[in-house]
């Protein structure tokens, strides 16, 4: 393993103290004529506090997020190009309860039971059947008369969207709209869900923090949107909140969390680790991760291990319940397998009596919940999981088979000429000493003080300048740098565009979002924050 690319020629920094933390920026040279501008912020751990955004005007998420996936198709060479976004709901309905009377039955018999999976499936069909129209700034099902339950689902749907103000169509400003069929909008990649995301710079001017900066990782690609249970900007993989598990732990990944005294430490959790409870029932229902058993939880990397390959759909099975599980909600069943595993979930495949009557109600009901299964970590109160881990015990944990432990596992080419979709986040590169990227990193020192790390790096594409632009690090350089900071355990976040660290209400980094423009940069969308107060 090529530890670097090339050794660190030089370092410059300068440190600015506040009572309680201090941010240290700076920029290493490296022997190949590039460079890395970091910043490097210090505080202690009871100033932490991990968090998700709270929905707020969609006018801006709507308009940005349609922007960059304009923007993408664009860059694929593609004529015309259009976008159908929709604001998902915040929190989220009974699809029964937003729709009363319309089937919620997709064509291959899966039962949506959440509200915003039927918008987004509904759409995407009315999209591929030609049956969606923009007349005069107003938008309108045309389902033939002979399709009388997607006429009305399609109609309820659609101005429901209207009513809330929830539904954008987007094209370049200099592409005139006028009225629009909507051919050639496809149906998967253009018609997008938008969940709850927003600018950390908003986040700074509303609460006024010490410090913010981006951490977990979320659906991004086309490819990480696919399932119509899933919403561009959703976050993935294990979070704690107060106390509470908030999201499960998908994955064998790094996590960063706060123990019951305060302290912070970091550890690998994967859904093995928690019990998993149906409604208000304490009693957890028994499962096997991946494995055949009365009762498994299919992630989408259970056919790696025989296959060699992401499946992406549950084993045939006639006889067996499935339910479509997000975070703590219950979005969809189906019965005979061949389930869609979405990327920021799991399907809980079930024998017929391996379930209780009352656990099957409960599930149908739209609720679980989860509590960590070691007794060890029942008191943690914030968690955060990305990965992969960078630091343990004062020294580089990073080798060559670190990211397929952790469940890393990226889209590809097959030899028939299509693309496998791979897991989560599906544009990862596969190495930790070669790519070189915007990192982000939190980790803990030998006396216990937070330490958040932003090596910045601006997205490639063909628009880096070496002359101009900060060269980003290897998984391998910034667990390096963090140790040489005063790190002994370290966790990686998500990075890339979405590297980021306001300090004392000021941008202590360069953004490194590109959109494939030459010296433009963006500030990107995330879902969740790391706040220091």
């Amino acid at each position: 393993m090529n530890h670097s690319i090339a050794r660190r020629r030089d370092l410059l920094s300068t440190t600015t103290e506040v009572p309680g933390a201090a941010l240290t920026r700076g920029r290493i040279f490296w022997h190949d004529d590039s460079y890395t501008d970091f910043a490097c912020l210090r505080c202690g751990a009871e100033r932490l506090t991990l968090r998700d955004f709270d929905q707020r005007d969609p006018a801006p998420k709507l308009h940005m997020l349609s922007h960059i996936r304009f923007l993408r198709a664009m860059y694929m060479k593609r004529q015309r190009p259009r976008i159908v976004a929709w604001l998902r709901l915040a929190e989220d309905q009974a699809a029964a309860d937003l729709f009363p009377g319309i089937s919620p039955t997709t064509d291959e018999g899966e039962t949506l039971l959440s509200a915003n999976s039927l918008v987004t499936y509904t759409l995407r069909q009315l999209v591929a059947r030609g049956w969606l129209h923009r007349r005069a700034g107003t938008w309108q099902v045309a389902a033939p008369a002979t399709e009388a339950t997607w006429r009305a689902r399609g109609e309820a749907v659609v101005a429901w969207l209207q009513a809330e103000n929830r539904l954008h169509l987007y094209t370049a400003p200099w592409i005139a709209t006028g009225d629009d069929d909507l051919a050639g909008v496809h149906p998967l990649e253009d018609v997008i869900a938008i969940d709850r995301i927003g600018y950390v710079r908003e986040l700074v001017w509303h609460a006024n923090p010490l410090a913010a900066f981006n951490t977990a990782f979320f659906l991004l690609e086309p490819n990480d949107c696919l399932s119509h249970h899933s919403g561009l900007g959703e976050p993935f993989n294990l979070f704690v909140s107060e106390g509470e598990i908030q999201r499960p732990p998908l994955y064998p990944r790094a996590t960063i969390f706060q123990r019951a005294d305060g302290s912070w430490k970091t550890g690998v959790f994967g859904l093995a680790d928690v019990d998993l409870c149906v409604g208000d029932d304490p009693t957890a229902l028994p499962f096997a991760v991946d494995t055949p058993a009365p009762v498994t939880a299919y992630t989408r990397r259970w056919a790696i291990p025989a296959h060699g390959r992401v499946i992406g759909f549950t084993p045939p099975a006639p006889q067996r319940h499935e339910f479509t599980i997000v975070n703590c909600q219950v979005v969809s069943y189906k019965q005979g397998g061949e389930l869609e595993i979405p990327q920021n979930g799991f399907v809980l495949s079930c024998a017929p009596e391996a379930l209780s009557d009352a656990d099957r109600a409960g599930l149908m009901a739209g609720q679980a919940n989860y509590r960590f299964r070691d007794y060890r970590h029942a008191g943690i109160r914030q968690a955060l999981q990305a990965g992969p881990q960078l630091l343990a015990d004062g020294a580089v944990s990073l080798t060559d088979s670190t990211l397929a432990e952790e469940a890393f596992w990226t889209d590809r080419p097959l030899p028939d000429g299509s693309r496998e979709v791979g897991v989560v986040p599906t544009m990862f590169p596969l190495d930790v000493d070669r790519t070189r990227a915007g990192r982000v990193g939190v980790g803990v020192t030998r006396a216990g003080e937070i330490l958040v790390t932003v090596l910045v790096g601006s997205e490639t594409g063909g628009v880096r300048d070496a002359r101009l632009d900060s060269a980003g690090a290897t998984l391998i350089e910034l667990a390096e740098f963090m140790a040489e900071m005063g790190a002994v355990q370290a966790v990686n976040m998500d990075g890339g565009g979405s590297s980021q660290l306001f300090f004392l209400s000021g941008l202590a980094t360069v953004a490194g979002g590109r959109l494939g423009l030459q010296s433009v940069h963006y500030e990107r969308m995330v879902p969740s924050v790391g706040v220091v107060r």
